[in-house]
């Protein structure tokens, strides 16, 4: 680990990194700012693709059609969740 990034745990104490990384789950993270490198948890994931989240608005839409409801695609969009995707490292 290169010196910059270990002084950053230090800076925590036992604070140690982790391989199994899940959407929704906390996560040890060296980010840049502008005092300097930091470590801090944060919820892991990455945000959905927009064809992702276009294929699933479109699927909710069709569905709310089939039932005879009329639909403001747009809203529908602006609305759909946005399930982080899971990173997965290889050793």
């Amino acid at each position: 680990m290169g010196r910059a990034i270990t002084k950053a745990f230090d800076r925590l104490g036992n604070f140690q990194p982790t391989l199994d990384l899940y959407p929704y789950r906390m996560a040890p993270i060296v980010r840049n700012t502008p005092d300097g490198r930091e470590a801090a948890w944060v919820r892991w994931g990455m945000p959905s693709s927009q064809k992702a989240l276009m294929d699933a608005a479109t699927k909710r839409a069709d569905k709310l059609r089939a039932k005879g409801r009329q639909v403001d695609f747009d809203e529908l969009l602006k609305i759909e969740p946005d399930d982080p995707v899971s990173i997965t490292l290889v050793r």
